[in-house]
């Protein structure tokens, strides 16, 4: 067995043994009327939601300026940004991760960019997103779990942000190509202020899981919900179903119960949190389909591409 087909099946166990925990907290946890109570508790703070899909928006609005800035190229930024929230979207539609690969196709489609170079840069990117969750995800550990993540966890975790990234162009990646990029790229100020922007933005999107996490009756710290949304997110290279249902939910709700909340409550803000990310993913798709038809080709083919290669 090849080491990406050994990856990918070691994924989906993992991602099948989180659906399982999922669905075993719903028989547990699961109540309606008390889903509804916390839904209709965030209703009544509008600013509060407004403040937090703002805040959410912007941690994309950071990720398409790090990733515009990487390239260097006179690209508008609607290329990047609506490339990325058109990931986030078929992220959330498909059960399979190919957001990426929908961001390749709508920046190859600009004048002056080779589909390699999309797809260099969507996996440069990629990779530093995962070098900031993880980075995140482990000092969570230490800090609320007084543990240190082991070796072959880490280990398994960067093999799978190779795997990741080698997907995204369906071919071998030319590694010392990537490594020269990758120097000339990061050097200096200009590679300061990609990582910050980076980090910045998953910082951003930490804001959503405070949010919900107060009104479902579970105070968190910022930084205390900078680590919950780190190791959540992790946790969806697991993926098997769209958007990360099941992976998502179990992931968060440990990650609560281990900073001390009630499983009822862990449950409960993991749902609403993803419910919420699941709306801001549609209404995001939405804004793209009425503004950019055009890209939306560009994604139909990856679509039909890769339902051709499954």
């Amino acid at each position: 067995m090849s080491g990406k087909l050994a990856a990918k099946v070691v994924l989906r166990t993992a991602g099948a043994a989180l659906l399982f925990i999922f669905a075993w907290l719903t028989y547990r946890y699961f109540d309606t009327r008390l889903l509804l109570w916390h839904l209709a508790e965030l209703v009544r703070h509008p600013a509060d939601l407004a403040a937090a899909a703002f805040v959410y928006g912007m941690s994309f609005w950071l990720r398409a300026w790090a990733w515009k800035q990487y390239v260097g190229k006179p690209i508008a930024f609607s290329v990047y940004w609506r490339a990325v929230l058109l990931s986030l979207f078929i992220n959330h539609l498909v059960p399979v991760k190919i957001g990426d690969a929908a961001r390749v196709a709508v920046l190859a489609r600009q004048p002056g960019i080779s589909a390699g170079a999309a797809g260099e840069s969507v996996a440069v990117m990629r990779l530093l997103d995962m070098a900031v969750l993880g980075s995140f995800a482990a000092v969570g550990m230490y800090v609320y779990m007084h543990r240190i993540p082991g070796v072959p966890l880490l280990a398994a975790l960067a093999a799978a942000g190779l795997v990741l990234a080698l997907a995204v162009f369906r071919r071998p990646l030319r590694m010392e190509r990537l490594w020269r990029r990758w120097r000339m790229a990061f050097r200096g100020w200009r590679g300061v202020l990609i990582a910050a922007a980076v980090a910045a933005s998953w910082l951003c999107e930490a804001a959503v899981i405070g949010t919900i996490a107060r009104t479902a009756g579970m105070p968190l710290s910022f930084w205390q919900a900078v680590w919950v949304n780190s190791a959540t997110v992790s946790g969806q290279i697991a993926q098997i179903a769209p958007g990360g249902v099941g992976t998502y939910e179990a992931v968060m709700a440990f990650a609560l119960t281990a900073l001390g909340a009630p499983g009822s409550v862990a449950y409960t803000a993991a749902v609403l949190t993803h419910a919420f990310k699941f709306l801001f993913s549609y209404a995001a798709g939405a804004v793209v389909l009425v503004f950019w038809r055009s890209d939306w080709q560009a994604v139909r083919n990856v679509w039909r591409k890769e339902r051709e290669r499954r």
